[in-house]
């Protein structure tokens, strides 16, 4: 009697936003797993580790000869996977450019949508967010796209009106037309996934300024939701490899809500040495001064008395969602991670510019202008 050995059909994912924190965390932990993976990132979890060979990238890039860009071959190189990532340009303000990719590439399994975030205080470029995110969305309807996972952001209230940040506004809208398009084309599955504050943001020169903002700025009892991008990475590459379980619902990526004083002591747990902070006067500027910082801090405030009044009924039972697909490092035993040198593959996203952060150069800060 002979035995026959059936191949899994190999899925192509689109990955819009490849080259930034939380497309490469993806691409590595479904191609790279091994890579993804670290003593504090527990692999334990619902689905069945990643297979590469079952699996391909197309990685959109406006310029595919970017050093980002180059930078994932060059990863997927090391891991013998080059085969597996396609470089693939396109201009997210020019649709013909991203039908292109579309009708190049028949049969795309699923979308993965992160779009760039435009920098704080830029409302007339963050209004480009609903036209790129609505555009892809009908475009993954049209092509027959099976399953589309979008990246958004916590909702700061119930409703859009409650966000000062014209991105996240941005965000709940795409995320509406989204759910609307999937009631009236049932064959697209949709899963919205909501990242929390990144633990990397508060990494380098920028971060420690990050922290000192919020440090100063927040009430002592104010909480933000956190994440480690390689955990989000998890997240997603776990929900494609099994997707029926979470179609059209909303998962909120988050460890768990800090305050700040509990951030700066698992820091000093982990590491022996206090967070790297800015002088205290630089946050005082940012926080008078720059409008940009003062609404991070208000949103922040914001989201949370919003969290613990129940004005956010769903928010804890979107983050057990998301934590029942796998597991989520606490921030310290992140920081313990990389503290020793154990933090896991994606050293571009712990390496925070020293010339920007949220697209934010030192002397907009300093100076007001966002």
């Amino acid at each position: 009697m002979s035995s026959t050995t059936t191949t899994p059909e190999t899925k192509t994912v689109l990955v819009i936003g490849a080259t930034g924190k939380q497309g490469r965390a993806f691409i590595r932990s479904l191609l790279f797993p091994s890579a993804a993976s670290t003593p504090s990132s527990p692999t334990t979890t619902t689905f069945p580790r990643s297979q590469a060979e079952n699996w391909r990238i197309l990685a959109l890039t406006r310029d595919a000869s970017a050093p980002p860009a180059q930078a994932l071959l060059e990863e997927a190189k090391q891991h013998n996977a080059t085969s597996k990532i396609t470089l693939v340009e396109a201009c997210l303000n020019t649709p013909s450019t991203l039908r292109t990719v579309f009708e190049s590439h028949p049969n795309i399994y699923s979308v993965f949508v992160v779009l760039a975030y435009p920098g704080l205080g830029t409302p007339s470029t963050a209004q480009k967010e609903k036209a790129q995110g609505t555009l892809i969305a009908d475009l993954a309807v049209e092509f027959g796209v099976n399953i589309l996972v979008y990246s958004s952001a916590i909702p700061i209230g119930p409703d859009p009106s409650h966000g000062i940040d014209e991105s996240r506004k941005q965000k709940r809208e795409v995320e509406y037309y989204i759910e609307d398009l999937g009631k009236k084309n049932p064959g697209l599955k949709w899963i919205v996934i909501r990242p929390g504050f990144f633990y990397e943001n508060l990494e380098g020169m920028f971060g420690a300024i990050g922290a000192t903002m919020y440090r100063d700025g927040l009430k002592k009892e104010t909480t933000l939701p956190m994440v480690a991008s390689g955990d989000l990475g998890r997240v997603v590459a776990g929900l494609l490899q099994n997707p029926e379980p979470y179609f059209n619902q909303f998962l909120c990526v988050t460890s768990g809500p800090m305050t700040m004083k509990e951030v700066l002591e698992a820091h000093k747990r982990a590491t022996g040495k206090p967070m790297p902070a800015a002088p205290g006067f630089v946050g005082w500027i940012l926080l008078k001064i720059n409008k940009g910082a003062q609404d991070l801090v208000k949103e922040a405030e914001i989201n949370h008395a919003n969290r613990m009044s129940g004005k956010l009924p769903t928010f804890e039972e979107e983050v057990e969602r998301a934590k029942s697909v796998c597991e989520l490092q606490t921030y310290e035993q992140w920081k313990r991670a990389l503290a020793s040198g154990e933090g896991g593959g994606d050293e571009m996203s712990r390496r925070v510019s020293t010339s920007s952060w949220n697209n934010l150069s030192l002397m907009k800060l300093l100076t007001g202008r966002s």
